[in-house]
């Protein structure tokens, strides 16, 4: 067989190449220097310098102290600095507490990439009274905030090749340097192409004869709108989106809890795209659709609500003692996914000072940090690794759900009051038999011994005893002790037991009464009240047996009967509980805050007022007050608004990256001044004018984008053209991609005819209820990637090998590695070994079919193309010698066969 079907080759000798999430300077300045200025400076800065360390500069940490340099350059994770905050070594650094689990992960992540320390240079000016104007004129007419241009399509020589106006942009820049563009792409090629990049799927057979038998000029045009309307379309670009929204379903972190409701906002995602909501809607209903009014007075806006799930779903640091440092954490990261998802822009790193690289004030920050401070994500503080009190919004009008809420309050006051009830029935039932434990474990000890039995014992109480202490074919070690007493000894042994069960009944006595008390207490705040404790039976098994499985303690008949009351009158409080609304990740209006500036980003240490407004670079410095509400209603709008520079800039771009594999701005998540330059800036602004004339119409911006020369070239150009544009920064060819993780899983199954393409829906629903954390695996399950639960604190091994990255923040752009262990995958897995089976067995379903025309359909089923005549010589020979003549083998042999054209090259890599 051809080279080309060779299983992935350049993938066993490809390394791969880290991708971060966060680019160096970013992780720096909002990871870095904020734990440097707050724990480390005050000792080690410029004035003091303890130890002659100075951790104020780069060239003072690079320099070290008097001991040594803090970082190991050979072996970043034996660094004297990583010893000291991981107090391994004698000197433990802070000396008085050490650092949060995260700042010491952050840090030494920092240290491993060799501790970046980016220096602002000439474009950092920090200013001590927040004073706009005090930034540098080259930062306040960085081209990006400029408004949008009308620019007009340039003059071209070669307008043969132009189909759109968008070609002339391109086709201008590639004759000033005398080149020309790429040739087009094969017809097949093309549908190949369009397909997964629209539905993230092959295209069908007959859909690639029908394309083939069309002729006319608008074939083509006619695929992208099939494609357009097809559902698949929503959940390969609602993917897309949902990267940028850093989307899962769990809160990460040290926790890891489940969000129970997440699955809403992805299909939300999903629904927009498919029904191409304008995008100047899809932002304001994602910042403050809660906000919205509903079309009908009595019912609410679920879509709406269901959107700000955008900001709710981020990562979430619940076990973060100090509470207020935790709710602004949160509303740091929802800084963080509004400014980069919808401006490009890096606003958190100004959380501890002026933007180093931006003229964005600290003062911006806590201005839009009092929008989303005063923003409800948690019902209260709560407590340290709790997440009973996450916000989750009804998706019911607020009568109906209070109407749920009081009735579901009486329930749980209620069974708190049995609870109460059954404590008080064993302390009547038991107290008794508590003071007499010593004398029945003596007697039951007589009667396994045959020696006289004390009187004044209760005869049933003994016989339980009798029964629960008799040698049991199972080892209790705990009862080893007893078993072994004499009579001389066994009084004394038996009190020991007694008192230590008498010790483990008040202790386990008192938990149950704080746990009531605490329980009522979340009931009242209308919160899920926390779990009844379980005793520990491996803490103490005697105990637990005891009481707690059929032993000597356990109720009577009597006692029995006095608690049936009871239940029975909570049974008919359950059943009085209307169902509980559908409920969704989403955030609400909070109490307001009159935000002040933390100094270096420490709550403790409040500064000047922070009135709520815009970053003052975009929105000038005369603004209209919000008085009223959180301010998130008037942010959106201002986002979303046509005048804003950068948010129909940054989504084009995204739109173009995505069907380009680049962008016209290569850096989508940042265009302040580190980000780079566009490489087609006229073009760039034609787009942003058109998308929000063409009423912000994503699938508009498709037609356009897919119907140019441009998108139709070969990924093929000539030497001259890849020796002047190696990069292809001009966009001189199409840019060859390797398909995503989604892609790759959804052809494998598609292709053998067991993708479920049921739409939406919470896969976690049909998971073990008892499973604190559950998961999907990916390689068992038969719904389409995006449809597959995502817990950050354990990514499926799949999705990591394929680089679908972590869901902590917006992400800009995929990484594309090239490692052996894809290759292995493709090799070795159960899963790609039952895909080729199941393409390998449809392929023999009709006897009349010669092998000749099963490999013809494999090529055009798996490649999207005809075979040529070589390959299926050498794919005949390959089946016939597997199969030997023999029939049992000829399964195999075809199996095999389909193994290697799906673990090729050409399969995960389009043109």
């Amino acid at each position: 067989m051809k080279a080309r079907l060779l299983y992935l080759s350049p993938l066993l000798a490809g390394l791969a190449l880290p991708l971060h999430a966060a680019s160096d300077a970013e992780f720096f300045e909002t990871r870095i220097r904020p734990v440097l200025a707050t724990q480390c400076q005050s000792c080690h800065g410029a004035k003091t310098k303890m130890a002659g360390l100075d951790l104020s500069t780069a060239a003072g940490f690079r320099k070290g102290g008097d001991a040594g340099p803090v970082l190991d350059e050979n072996a970043p994770e034996s660094s004297r600095l990583l010893k000291a905050i991981g107090y391994q070594d004698k000197v433990k650094m802070p000396p008085s507490g050490k650092l949060p689990e995260q700042q010491i992960t952050d840090l030494r992540e920092w240290m491993m990439r060799r501790a970046p320390w980016p220096e602002a240079g000439t474009a950092t000016v920090l200013l001590p009274e927040n004073d706009f104007k005090g930034f540098p004129k080259e930062q306040k007419e960085h081209w990006a905030f400029q408004p949008v241009r009308d620019v007009h399509p340039p003059q071209v020589r070669n307008t043969a090749w132009v189909k759109s106006p968008i070609d002339r942009f391109i086709l201008a820049k590639l004759e000033a340097k005398g080149l020309k563009p790429a040739g087009p792409v094969p017809k097949l090629t093309l549908l190949r192409r369009a397909t997964y990049d629209l539905t993230g799927l092959p295209p069908t057979s007959n859909e690639i004869e029908e394309f083939l038998a069309d002729r006319s000029p608008d074939a083509f045009a006619r695929v992208v709108d099939r494609l357009l309307a097809s559902p698949r379309y929503g959940e390969r670009w609602g993917r897309h989106w949902l990267d940028v929204a850093r989307y899962a379903d769990s809160t990460g972190m040290d926790e890891d809890h489940v969000y129970p409701h997440a699955w809403r906002y992805r299909d939300y995602a999903i629904s927009a795209f498919n029904r191409d909501l304008p995008y100047d809607r899809f932002i304001v209903e994602q910042l403050a659709g809660d906000l919205l009014p509903p079309e009908k007075p009595d019912k609410v806006d679920a879509d709406a609500i269901i959107a700000t799930g955008f900001l709710a779903l981020g990562p979430k640091p619940l076990a973060q003692q100090d509470r207020v440092k935790m709710i602004y954490d949160v509303v740091d990261e929802q800084i963080d996914v509004t400014s980069k998802a919808f401006l490009g822009l890096s606003v958190a790193c100004a959380r501890c000072h002026d933007h180093k690289f931006d003229p964005i004030l600290t003062r911006d920050y806590y201005s839009l940090a009092g929008i989303f401070a005063s923003t409800k994500n948690f019902v209260d503080l709560g407590r340290p690794g709790s997440v009973s009190h996450i916000y989750y919004a009804p998706l019911q009008p607020k009568e109906e759900y209070h109407r749920f809420l009081a009735a579901r309050k009486k329930f749980r006051l209620e069974q708190l009051e049995v609870e109460k009830a059954v404590a008080e029935e064993a302390t009547r039932f038991q107290e008794p038999l508590h003071a007499k434990t010593t004398e029945y474990l003596v007697a039951a000890w007589k009667t396994l011994h045959g020696g006289q039995i004390p009187a004044g014992l209760d005869q049933a109480v003994l016989r339980k005893w009798v029964t629960h202490l008799t040698p049991a074919d199972s080892a209790k070690p705990h009862l080893e002790r007893f078993r072994s007493a004499t009579e001389s000894t066994i009084e004394y042994i038996a009190c020991e037991y007694a008192n230590r069960y008498r010790d483990r009944v008040k202790e386990w006595t008192t938990q149950l009464a704080n746990w009531r008390k605490a329980a009522a207490g979340d009931v009242e705040k209308e919160i899920e009240p926390r779990a009844k404790p379980k005793f520990d039976a491996d803490k103490d098994p005697f105990f637990a047996e005891a009481s707690f499985e059929g032993g000597p303690f356990a109720f009577d008949e009597g006692a029995i009967s006095r608690l049936t009351e009871a239940r029975a009158r909570l049974k008919e409080l359950e059943d009085a509980v209307p169902p509980e609304p559908p409920m969704a990740s989403a955030v609400t209006e909070g109490d307001m805050v009159d935000q002040k500036v933390f100094l270096r980003g420490d709550h403790h240490n409040p500064g000047q007022p922070a009135p709520k407004r815009f970053p003052l670079v975009l929105a000038g410095e005369v603004q209209n007050p919000i008085e009223q509400g959180s301010g998130r209603l008037e942010l959106a709008r201002w986002i979303a608004n046509p005048d804003n520079p950068l948010t129909s800039r940054v989504m084009v771009n995204r739109i173009w990256q995505w069907h380009f594999g680049e962008g016209l701005v290569r850096t989508p998540n940042n265009w302040g001044i580190m980000g780079e330059r566009p490489t087609h800036p006229e073009l760039l602004d034609y787009l942003a004018r058109s998308f929000v004339e063409r009423n912000w119409s994503i699938k508009a911006m498709h037609r356009a984008l897919m119907l140019s020369s441009a998108y139709q070239m070969s990924t093929h150009a000539a030497p001259e053209a890849r020796e002047a544009d190696p990069a292809n920064r001009l966009w001189s060819r199409f840019n060859r991609r390797r398909m995503t993780i989604e892609e790759i899983r959804d052809s494998f199954l598609f292709l053998d005819g067991s993708l479920d393409l049921t739409m939406g829906g919470n896969l976690l629903a049909s998971q073990d209820p008892k499973k604190k954390r559950p998961v999907v695996n990916p390689e068992e399950n038969r719904r389409r990637t995006v449809y597959l639960p995502l817990r950050r604190g354990s990514m499926p091994l799949l999705l990591n090998l394929f680089d679908f990255g972590d869901a902590t923040s917006a992400l800009e752009a995929r990484a594309s590695t090239n490692i052996a262990p894809q290759a292995l995958f493709m090799m070795n897995s159960r899963f790609a070994a039952e895909r080729a089976r199941g393409i390998a067995a449809r392929l023999l379903e009709d006897d009349t079919v010669s092998d000749g025309a099963r490999i013809e359909r494999a090529y055009l089923t798996i490649y999207s193309r005809h075979p040529e005549a070589e390959e299926i010589a050498d794919g005949l020979a390959f089946v016939a010698k597997l199969a030997g003549g023999q029939a049992d083998q000829r399964i195999f042999a075809w199996q095999s066969f389909c193994r290697v054209l799906l673990s090729s090259n050409e399969m995960v890599y389009l043109n």
